[in-house]
């Protein structure tokens, strides 16, 4: 098993009417919780994959002999 890098935690003191769920309803809950943490950290990872490939791709065109003044940034020429 491969060590945890961090975990989010939290405490059912955190939420309102926390009180009124079964225990049966609080691990269904805490299933859910895990799921969905990890599917949004997920899409966050992915997400900052694609803007660093973007970025570079901009930061590359600079580099094109064919079209060396094809910046987005810093406009043309």
């Amino acid at each position: 098993m491969r060590d945890k890098p961090f975990s989010i935690n939290y405490d059912w003191l955190d939420f309102r009417n926390f009180k009124q769920l079964t225990p049966y309803q609080k691990h269904k809950i805490k299933k859910e919780y895990i799921a969905v943490v990890k599917d949004t950290i997920q899409k966050i990872i992915d997400q900052a994959i694609r803007d660093r490939a973007e970025r570079r791709e901009e930061l590359e065109k600079h580099h094109d002999p064919d079209s060396p003044f094809r910046l987005d940034i810093g406009g043309e020429g």
